[in-house]
């Protein structure tokens, strides 16, 4: 049977290859670079907004407990109780006083209210939800800073933790004003329940690995997997962040890679900003992802991609391999028969 033969230069050949293939290799290089990249970008900006989510859903939090305490402090049963200091009612007779009452309905309302206590400009308890454990605030810090001698101050303790009743909580401290002069006559002292916003940073993970953190500014974890305020554990991720987090640019793009010894990982971060009004309360919210699983749907495509680029290189390298020895040994061949040429010649003359 006849063949169809096909004879290119092997010059020819690996001239066109090496047009062809050298160029499209250092495309397919630069484009896998870029769509790691991108698609790094892509994941950061999602954990970006997640942090933003988490940290709005924190700060309205707290804003609305606030809100929820100064309520309570404008009632006008609260203010007639501490209008008159030393003429509240001591023990059980005080429990049972307008204003007492007032607090236990609100108190029943939202469960998240643990305890209550109304005290004068003294310092002196004269409203409840309970029998306090001491007849005078005076020397509370909380309270001092509260009402700041008279001028009124919302304070917001530290994170405690509640034997009884098993719960994280704050203490928020809420200046009673006069209605006529606006001076602080005495502070309301609220013990709030915060353990169902601490518990959404405590899950393992949220979202395809991802977790979520509460940071303080000083990178102490507030809560987190395995962690809570009570363990003093320094955030890694938050350490990687921590300069972004003070540069416009930084707070701008909200998130960040950070090299952790676990390995690289995407940080998005959101600040709650709750710190301009409250000094404790310098939280941040982490969310973080490991790069690989982050990228684990499309990693075998690029690398793949990469695969073939590298492979494309081998081949043309072999290519040219086989060119360079196949031109040697021409070479040699025709310097052999040339040598035998002049030796015949030499010996006929």
């Amino acid at each position: 049977m006849d063949r169809l033969e096909v004879r290119v230069s092997i010059t020819k050949l690996l001239f066109s290859l090496i047009v062809v293939i050298v160029p499209l290799s250092i495309v397919g290089l630069i484009l896998t670079g870029r769509s790691e990249k991108s698609l790094d970008n892509a994941i950061g900006t999602d954990l970006k907004t997640m942090a933003q989510l988490y940290s709005e859903d924190a700060s309205q939090f707290m804003l609305d407990r606030v809100n929820e305490v100064m309520a309570m402090a404008i009632d006008p049963a609260m203010v007639q109780a501490v209008s008159k200091p030393g003429a509240a009612p001591a023990g059980g007779a005080m429990l049972t006083n307008n204003a007492s009452q007032v607090l236990r309905r609100r108190r029943d309302l939202d469960p998240r209210l643990l305890r209550v206590v109304a005290t004068d400009a003294n310092g002196t308890v004269v409203a409840a939800t309970h029998n306090p454990a001491t007849s005078s605030y005076a020397q509370n810090e909380l309270w001092q800073a509260a009402f700041n001698k008279g001028q009124g101050v919302i304070k917001i303790g530290d994170i405690l933790f509640d034997e009884l009743t098993k719960a994280y909580y704050v203490t928020i401290g809420v200046p009673i004003s006069d209605p006529v002069s606006s001076a602080s006559i005495g502070v309301l002292s609220a013990a709030v329940n915060i353990s169902n916003l601490l518990s959404r940073f405590q899950q393992s993970h949220i979202a395809n690995g991802a977790r979520a953190l509460l940071v303080n500014d000083n990178g102490a974890i507030v809560s987190g997997p395995n962690a809570d305020a009570f363990a003093h554990v320094q955030s890694e991720e938050f350490a990687a962040v921590r300069d972004s987090l003070g540069s416009p640019q930084g707070s701008q793009n909200g998130w960040a890679t950070a090299d952790l010894p676990a390995g690289r990982h995407l940080v998005g971060y959101a600040n709650t900003g709750l710190k301009k009004n409250y000094e404790n309360l310098g939280w941040v919210v982490l969310v973080s992802q490991e790069e690989r699983q982050a990228t684990a749907p499309t990693r075998q495509l690029s690398q793949f991609a990469l695969l073939m680029v590298i492979l494309g290189i081998f081949m043309l390298m072999l290519l040219c391999v086989y060119y360079y020895l196949h031109r040697t040994q021409k070479f040699a061949h025709l310097s052999e028969e040339e040598t035998i040429s002049r030796e015949h010649s030499y010996g006929s003359i």
